[in-house]
């Protein structure tokens, strides 16, 4: 069955290649060539060769529009052709098939059924005013002029076998072309629905990150004012000026933090998330991280320890692994008292290796720790009022599962916190 599916959407085209309506239209080029190879034979048996040469023009006339929707993607072409001649076949087929007693009316029928919900909605009136208009004057012509309409069937049980055939193929037709259409409503119906859930949860990170910035560039800025305004109408003593000098450099450095997560971050909303993974040596790709954070941790008088084999190899992005260890440093000396300890270690777990940043400082709150991966988590202050970057570990989670790993965390109030990074290696 799974085979059946995958070989009929090779033939119809796919949801993303192609929309609904083109889909619908595909299909049922198939089936008037499947439905006309069963009539050609069908008509020259009950002897009504002129229908059975009309069915063969259809078949191949089906084969050419199928051709020209699928293959050279020319769908309102393809189907304006399909229902003007197959409309003007089916009228002359009318004369030659014994006019309102035959079947030919039945076809009519089902032509405009499938223009309808194959057809694009802006030429529905079209179609129906087309298709009203040829049976009308058909009706009209053989009234005034009956002897222009062949009575072709050769016996009464010819013309009842013909128009039991006509209707148990037309009633499959619309059997078909019912349930595929509703089908193919509801997946598209369903890919509106995901599509919406997507944009909302884009919608509300975006939001968030407005929030974030608007509120988090303002403060930095503003101590920055402040501080020459101070400068221009005091003369400030030289401890009174290091110990401000000191506090704007922590939020300078905060705020460079902040900017950089957003940089990472909005380079990935608009060319998606870009992931190079290659054998990347975990010491050799830390370890500018944690130098970097050296003069931070020494200005809290934080012990910070990286315990790495030096040999340690893993399958990842070394900018993505840098950004992320980097988010969970900053975070851990953030979060850290002063006099605390914050390591940094990599150990092998079987075809995986553990990264961890474990920090002895306050911990976080169980409740906090649901939301603590998403834009929904609330930036909360350090031990010496540092602001924590709202985006960074959403970042870090989004950036591990990009590459193929898992992060996750365990802390205890009071007691420190251990993140976790899971990621594979060669």
């Amino acid at each position: 069955m799974k085979v059946i599916k995958e070989t009929l959407y090779k033939l119809i085209g796919g949801p993303v290649e192609f929309t609904l309506e083109v889909r619908i239209f595909n299909a049922i080029c198939m089936l008037v060539v499947l439905n006309m190879g069963y009539n050609i034979p069908f008509s020259f048996i009950v002897g009504i060769p002129e229908t059975g040469w009309i069915c063969t023009l259809l078949f191949l006339f089906g084969g050419y529009v199928y051709y020209l929707s699928r293959i050279r993607k020319k769908f309102v072409t393809a189907i304006t052709i399909s229902g003007i001649v197959v409309t003007v076949l089916f009228a002359v087929n009318y004369f030659f098939n014994s006019g309102m007693v035959g079947a030919s009316l039945l076809s009519f029928t089902i032509t405009l059924f499938l223009l309808l919900i194959a057809g694009p909605s802006r030429h529905a009136l079209f179609w129906v005013t087309f298709n009203l208009i040829v049976v009308v004057t058909l009706l009209t012509v053989e009234y005034l002029y009956p002897e222009l309409v062949v009575e072709r069937y050769p016996s009464r049980l010819s013309q009842t076998s013909d128009l039991a055939s006509t209707y148990i193929t037309n009633g499959l037709f619309l059997y078909l072309g019912t349930r595929f259409f509703t089908s193919a409503y509801k997946k598209e119906q369903k890919r509106i629905e995901e599509r919406s859930v997507v944009l909302e949860r884009l919608n509300e990170e975006k939001n968030k990150l407005f929030s974030i910035v608007s509120h988090d560039l303002r403060s930095p800025l503003a101590s920055v004012q402040q501080y020459f305004e101070i400068l221009k109408e005091v003369d400030l003593e030289s401890e009174e000026r290091k110990k401000i000098e000191s506090e704007l450099l922590s939020s300078i450095n905060y705020t460079q933090d902040m900017l950089f997560n957003l940089l990472s971050w909005s380079s990935t909303q608009l060319k998606g998330t870009m992931v190079s993974l290659a054998p990347v040596n975990v010491f050799l790709c830390l370890k500018p991280v944690i130098e970097i954070y050296k003069p931070l941790a020494a200005k809290k008088e934080i012990q910070l320890d990286f315990r790495v084999d030096p040999a340690q190899e893993v399958l990842a992005d070394a900018a993505m692994l840098q950004l992320i260890v980097r988010n969970l440093v900053g975070n851990a000396i953030k979060f850290t008292n002063i006099g605390g300890v914050v390591t940094v270690g990599a150990v092998l777990e079987g075809k995986k290796c553990l990264i961890t940043v474990k920090d002895n400082g306050r911990g976080i709150q169980k409740e906090q720790i649901t939301a603590i991966f998403s834009l929904k988590a609330q930036p909360t202050f350090g031990t010496n009022k540092e602001r924590g970057v709202g985006l960074g570990l959403f970042l870090c989670k989004e950036y591990t599962e990009a590459q193929h790993g898992t992060i996750w965390l365990e802390s205890s109030p009071d007691m420190g916190t251990t993140f976790f990074l899971l990621l594979p290696v060669l």
